[in-house]
């Protein structure tokens, strides 16, 4: 047996006035246009509604339902951020015993792009996520910056895979008054 876990976002679902159902019957449709398998049976009223709202079109010809124009806005992220995230992230960092390379300098190189391959996984179908990552790095690096320990910051894939962001978002700015002097 297989499972499947999804992590959906539902201030972004109810932004484009969807329910779940909706949203899986688009999520549904996406991943069949992919060639992909997603193991959802989409039900009669959310067909309806989507086919309503211009989100979705019947194809006569192969005889099932696709994504239309407004359906696919529900996806598309938009500009995608990897220049400006990989810009800003470190390409080595000083360990005490020299350097370590944690990320390509040219996005371009192989490595480059198997980082954005890797951040479209990421980033897919979760069009606020980019900003969300760029601000968790910038958060991470300024803390590291400020505690000189930029020699533990993770190589650009793990820290994507492991979706390290997440772990700086409560993280206060150091910017921020904390309304105390480091003695």
């Amino acid at each position: 047996m297989v499972a499947l876990f999804i992590t959906l976002d539902m201030f972004e679902i109810g932004r484009h006035h969807l329910n779940i159902n909706g949203y899986l019957t688009l999520l549904k449709l996406q991943h069949d246009e992919e060639g992909k398998t997603f193991p959802y049976v989409p039900d009669e009223n959310s067909i309806t509604n989507l086919l309503e709202r211009r989100m979705i079109r019947w194809d006569d010809e192969n005889k099932k339902y696709f994504l239309d124009v407004e359906g696919k806005k529900v996806f598309d992220p938009g500009e995608d951020l990897f220049e400006e995230f990989f810009a800003i992230f470190p390409n080595a960092v000083d360990t005490g015993f020299g350097k370590r390379a944690i990320s390509a300098k040219d996005p371009n190189s192989i490595s480059g792009k198997n980082t954005h391959d890797i951040w479209r996984r990421v980033t897919k179908n979760k069009p606020n996520l980019q900003g969300k990552i760029i601000d968790g790095l910038k958060r991470e690096l300024e803390h590291r910056r400020a505690n000189n320990s930029m020699a533990y910051l993770q190589g650009i894939d793990t820290w994507l895979r492991q979706a390290t962001w997440e772990k700086w978002e409560d993280i206060p700015d150091k910017k921020v008054s904390t309304g105390y002097t480091k003695l």
